[in-house]
């Protein structure tokens, strides 16, 4: 069989009791995350934008539109909360970015709109993230151009999940995928403004349409992905792909070898190791910031061409800001929500420490699937004193997980701003035992908000 069929045959034929349990474990574990920062999410101006838009079309009132009180279609609500999903790049991730920001809000609009178990947006989930997670895997780190793997695969991710949850035939999924490779889009110069969240929002979006649409009888290429001039070509012109990885699919899971990692802080991924690196010299050497001399932080060539906000203009940019995050860390002791408004992003005192960041690309250090993000930071005190830290994982990740209690704690952190206490509680009760339910409706009538 060749990557489509492949492809195909894992969509149509996985079944939940097939799924091992410890990646039904992962899948809720990332749900409870992604329905966390999305509902902190949909309180940022491009969520608010995006919901407008999905107002537009609540005559429909199929699916819900998270913490906005009101339901639209199930395409246009999967836009605005795939939106939400990444607008505070708050949301878990993997080897390749975050390519499933937009697939958690697909399947969860798709899913109300149609009626499903809970058993089957698990089932969803992990269809969608498996089918990622084989594709990217062989993809080696000089292939990495200059687009957005969250729009880019997450379309794919999504479509696939979507076409699971419509259960389309053989034919049907290969024109799903088809499609998907078309809508598949993204680009890393936005990285810093409300298009960034937005290649999540099109993905969910995107993914919804293309299933829909093949369940319609639309037609697309049935080898969409791995004929010439198809989407493999088109991303991986310079470095021809490798499919052999998806002869895995059904075998061995991707959530369970290398899983998935919890965002402890609100920004950009790649800085994440850096973060812990300056956390961890304040609190073990007692550094205060106006002991600082100078924080150099050498790091690889994929941090050194995303992270490239200097000093930032707009909260967005602060996410993207190696010198403004450091400073953050090294004032308050941690990175939180609050720190990404545009007033935040002008405090002077956080600047003028910012400023004495320096990153510089260090080609010895370089990304892969088992060292993650490494960085090394190296803090001058004035005294005289240096303090160098080398992280190779950061906290979040498989190697270094967030504990249940930490889990929670991010959830309610990131819901209070939505929700009511009273609702948080019920939402973590569903999620708990998603499996177990048999319409995720009442769990999307409480992600509306205003209960």
């Amino acid at each position: 069989m060749d990557a489509t069929e492949k492809i195909a045959h894992f969509v149509v034929d996985l079944e939940y009791e097939k799924i091992p349990p410890k990646a039904v474990e992962v899948a809720k574990t990332a749900l409870l995350d992604c329905l966390g920062v999305t509902l902190a999410g949909s309180q940022e101006e491009c969520a608010k934008i995006c919901a407008q838009i999905a107002r537009q079309e609540a005559g429909a009132g199929e699916a819900t539109v998270f913490a906005q009180g009101f339901k639209s279609s199930a395409i246009q609500a999967a836009f605005a909360n795939g939106t939400a999903a990444h607008a505070l790049d708050y949301d878990h991730s993997f080897y390749m970015g975050q390519p499933t920001a937009g697939l958690i809000p697909a399947i969860i609009a798709l899913g109300e709109s149609i009626g499903v178990r809970g058993r089957d947006l698990l089932e969803a989930y992990v269809v969608g993230f498996e089918v990622t997670g084989k594709i990217v895997k062989p993809i080696p780190n000089e292939a990495r151009g200059s687009w957005h793997s969250t729009g880019v695969f997450g379309t794919l991710a999504a479509a696939l999940a979507c076409a699971k949850l419509l259960k389309l035939d053989f034919e049907k999924v290969q024109m799903a995928l088809g499609m998907s490779t078309s809508m598949a889009s993204g680009i890393v110069c936005n990285y810093g403004t409300m298009t960034k969240p937005l290649h999540s929002g099109l993905a969910a979006r995107n993914g919804v349409l293309a299933a829909k649409l093949a369940q319609s009888g639309y037609t697309a290429h049935s080898h969409a992905l791995e004929a010439e001039n198809g989407f493999l070509d088109a991303y991986f012109s310079s470095s021809p792909a490798n499919t052999a990885s998806l002869d895995e699919l059904g075998q061995s899971y991707e959530l369970i070898e290398k899983g998935i990692t919890i965002k402890g802080y609100p920004c950009g991924g790649l800085t994440h190791s850096a973060i812990d690196a300056v956390l961890e010299m304040r609190a073990r050497h007692g550094i205060a910031p106006d002991m600082v001399e100078s924080i150099d932080v050498d790091v690889t060539k994929h941090t050194y061409h995303r992270i490239v906000f200097r000093i930032p203009q707009t909260g967005l940019q602060g996410k993207f800001s190696m010198g403004y995050l450091l400073a953050r860390a090294m004032i308050d002791g941690k990175v939180f929500l609050d720190a990404f408004t545009d007033s935040a992003v002008r405090d002077q005192k956080v600047l003028r420490l910012a400023e004495k960041v320096n990153m510089r690309l260090d080609p010895n250090l370089r990304d892969s699937v088992e060292a993650s993000r490494p960085c090394r930071v190296t803090m001058r005190l004035k005294n005289g004193q240096n303090f160098s830290r080398q992280v190779e994982r950061a906290k979040g990740s498989p190697e270094a997980p967030l504990t249940t209690d930490e889990l929670k704690e991010k959830f309610v952190e990131c819901s209070k701003p939505a929700i009511s206490e009273k609702t948080i509680g019920r939402i973590l009760g569903y999620v708990g035992q998603i499996e177990t339910l048999p319409d995720i409706k009442p769990l999307c009538q409480l992600l509306m908000g205003g209960n």
